[in-house]
């Protein structure tokens, strides 16, 4: 890809990220804390109808502009789940730290999210879990994300991919979108499920 190629394909994405938070923030509170209920269950009912038990997943703090992650959190923990956070690490790497309700949070000083105190790990974490929930912006059917723009999962994702853990990216039904409604780069990896409120969509790997 030339240089105006990919000026144009980063200024496509930036437009797309605009528009898809946007329309985030076009929701109302009401809204958005009974879409937070439905994905929680749909989560929950990925999590149940797996062929193996959950004791373990990596998920996230959201933050506003995203799918709000809370009511999922604490379904987690309330069904016997350890709970896993990612913590911003130098370099645009992830650490992950064991989180339950009240454990303490401290603000980032490498990104603008809440992470928990307590014992930092590695990606050898995830030899050990079931699935890893991540946030995007948008999703297509073939599992490939538009994430924020950070990079962090761009970079762990392959640390963990000869691993069992499966990737599990949680969107609106709305953001869940057909093959090609976005561009893609090559380093990009599909996910191996997109949650929606609506239902839970395991990604043909073919």
């Amino acid at each position: 890809m030339n240089a105006a190629n990919t000026a144009g394909f980063g200024a496509e994405k930036k437009s797309r990220r605009a528009h898809a938070r946007a329309a985030r923030r076009a929701l109302s509170p009401s809204a958005r804390d009974l879409l937070a209920q439905k994905l929680a269950a749909q989560a929950m009912k990925y999590l149940t109808e797996s062929t193996d038990t959950a004791m373990r997943v990596g998920a996230y703090l959201s933050t506003a502009e995203e799918p709000d992650t809370s009511v999922l959190l604490t379904a987690l923990v309330n069904a016997g789940i350890e709970v896993y956070l990612p913590v911003c690490q130098p370099q645009y790497q992830l650490g992950w730290a064991r989180w339950s309700p009240g454990v303490e949070l401290r603000r980032s000083a490498l990104a603008p999210v809440d992470e928990p105190v307590g014992v930092r790990h590695d990606a050898r974490l995830f030899e050990q879990v079931h699935t890893l929930f991540i946030p995007a912006l948008l999703v297509d059917q073939r599992g490939l994300r538009l994430g924020q723009g950070g990079g962090y999962y761009d970079r762990f994702l392959p640390l963990i991919e000869q691993q069992a853990t499966r990737v599990a990216a949680l969107v609106y039904a709305s953001e869940f979108v057909p093959t090609g409604d976005f561009r893609v780069e090559a380093h990009d990896r599909p996910v191996d499920v997109v949650i929606t409120e609506q239902q839970f969509h395991t990604i043909d790997p073919r």
